[in-house]
């Protein structure tokens, strides 16, 4: 390699820099020297032969054993437009500690390979090329449709990045559970009218009001959907107490005095799950005992949960979405509940659904409605082709 070196690429590595490579090949020199030749290629003073070595040079490099060798080859791509194309696919198809600068840093890629990339799957090469100064509809579009919610929050932070408003409702309905990803989302500047409805009730009250002034909600609807979130936001401080139950009468009865132990919440606690709040929350309503009420609930007859809507001042005609859910529920044990939750849930939203969906009475109607609240919108599809049901109308 010595004697056969070009004088012109002696300026920035010296032979004295070439016997130490050849006499001590360490990681540390070779990263040292695939520097100093990159560095020599950015400058543009190499020509005709020493431009060619000093290519292959780092192609060489590209190979090495070390992932940290390889690696340092692809960070020269961060400010150097004078590297070859071929290696920069090379470091991009490498493990993805090795492949993420090129891919975030190098302009050449077209939009073709970088869809090929992220159809291998890999989420830490997604992450970079969602960083890239310039992404496309066409690359965004495939990172949405298999990116997790850390290669989201890369995408949405980019303001180099082109999503089409499709693009924006698919990241809602895939990731808008996720408390960032949705405020990302709200504060999106191409966010449409139909999305900005998805989104009230997942983020703060105050972008709720700010989504509402700037897509023209109406104040009820606004209003309904901060009462969700707080109705939401209470399920979460409810579940730990169902571990040993302790408390939960307590907190149910402070709920009932702050007005805060509604129909809407109660509904909740039956579609989710939570039976022993719902049950604890009925007898608190009811004023009798955690026993009592669960008699009342449980019996299969039709007069129980009616002596029970009665005696708890709940309107008669919300019955039968209770009625329903109830139905499930006593099929299904604490233990398989406990164990299959998800599953639970599924059963509850199709039956609800099957038998409640037509009503014109607005109040059962927005009962019903609570139930898009309690899981992602995944889950309320999969319920809901079971039976071939319509979508759901905005909050």
């Amino acid at each position: 390699m010595q004697p056969s070196l070009p004088s012109a690429l002696q300026n920035g590595l010296s032979l004295a820099d070439v016997a130490r490579l050849m006499d001590q090949p360490s990681v540390a020199n070779r990263v040292d020297t695939a520097d100093k030749v990159a560095e020599q290629l950015r400058t543009g003073k190499l020509t005709g032969p020493a431009e060619d070595m000093a290519k292959d040079i780092l192609m060489r490099f590209a190979q090495d054993a070390e992932a940290a060798v390889r690696q340092a080859v692809a960070w020269q791509f961060r400010n150097n437009d004078r590297l070859p194309e071929a290696l920069a696919v090379r470091l991009a198809e490498d493990v993805a500690e090795v492949a993420a600068p090129v891919l975030s840093y190098h302009a050449g890629f077209e939009d073709a390979f970088l869809t090929n990339v992220i159809g291998t799957g890999d989420q830490l090469k997604m992450a970079a090329i969602a960083v890239r100064r310039s992404v496309s509809t066409i690359v965004s579009d495939a990172l949405i449709d298999a990116g997790d919610v850390a290669v989201m929050t890369c995408l949405l932070a980019n303001s180099g990045a082109e999503i089409t408003p499709d693009g924006l409702g698919r990241i809602v309905d895939r990731h808008g559970d996720t408390q960032s990803i949705a405020t990302m989302v709200a504060g999106h500047p191409m966010l449409p009218a139909p999305v900005a409805w998805k989104l009230l009730g997942r983020v703060s009250a105050a972008l709720m009001r700010d989504l509402a002034k700037r897509h023209k909600i109406p104040d009820l609807v606004l209003e309904r959907c901060i009462t969700r979130g707080r109705e939401a936001a209470m399920m979460i401080m409810i579940r730990p107490m169902l571990a040993d139950g302790t408390h939960l009468r307590g907190f149910m009865e402070q709920m009932h005095w702050q007005k805060q132990l509604t129909t809407d919440i109660l509904f909740r606690m039956l579609c989710a799950g939570d039976l022993e709040a719902f049950i604890t929350g009925m007898a608190v309503r009811c004023g009798i005992t955690r026993e009592a009420a669960a008699m009342m609930v449980m019996d299969e007859r039709p007069v129980g949960l009616t002596a029970a809507f009665d005696q708890a001042g709940m309107k008669a005609w919300l019955i039968e979405p209770f009625r329903v859910a109830l139905t499930v529920a006593r099929r299904w044990s604490r233990p398989m509940i406990a164990a299959k939750r998800r599953d639970y849930q599924l059963e509850v939203l199709a039956r609800v659904f099957e038998h409640c969906a037509d009503t014109e009475e607005r109040d059962v109607s927005d009962l019903i409605l609570q139930v898009f609240d309690l899981r992602a919108d995944r889950t309320v599809m999969e319920a809901r082709d079971r039976l071939n049901l319509p979508a759901p109308r905005p909050c």
